[in-house]
């Protein structure tokens, strides 16, 4: 599998820090290969600093991965002003994927460059109030009915 080719673990190890990281496995073998690629790899999407006890905002992320030369998410903006309209990002979420343009997209995920949190969010949700959120592509679920 290309993760394990990537050596991740030996990457981490290397900038002296407690930093996790979350991605995605995309590939051969799972969820149907939707994006039709060849072999296995891996996509991350966070990072979180375990000595202070934050996630990395998005700069951070971006030099941090450059760094490991380790794949990031595809980011298709960088500089998105929030609606605050359901309808038009869900209009904005029924988008090809960018790894392979014959199929939809599952969504996109929202969030802000710096870190924002939300009281009422972590109350109401039992997290951590992180302000972050997907919306999903309605192509995405009638072609594969999830």
């Amino acid at each position: 599998m290309e993760s394990c080719q990537r050596d991740i673990e030996n990457k981490l190890r290397s900038i002296h820090k407690n930093i996790a990281i979350q991605g995605e496995l995309i590939g051969e073998g799972i969820q149907d290969n939707r994006l039709k690629l060849r072999g296995q790899t891996v996509r991350i999407f966070k990072a979180f600093d375990i000595d202070k006890f934050e996630y990395l905002p998005y700069q951070d992320l971006i030099d941090l991965m450059q760094k490991l030369d380790l794949p990031i998410v595809p980011i298709m903006e960088t500089d998105y002003k929030l609606e605050n309209d359901i309808e038009e990002i869900v209009k904005k979420a029924i988008v090809k994927s960018v790894i392979c343009k014959d199929v939809w997209a599952e969504g996109i995920v929202i969030r802000p460059h710096l870190e924002k949190f939300d009281l009422l969010l972590s109350i109401e949700s039992f997290n951590t109030g992180r302000v972050s959120f997907k919306a999903i592509n309605p192509e995405f679920l009638l072609k594969y009915g999830e």
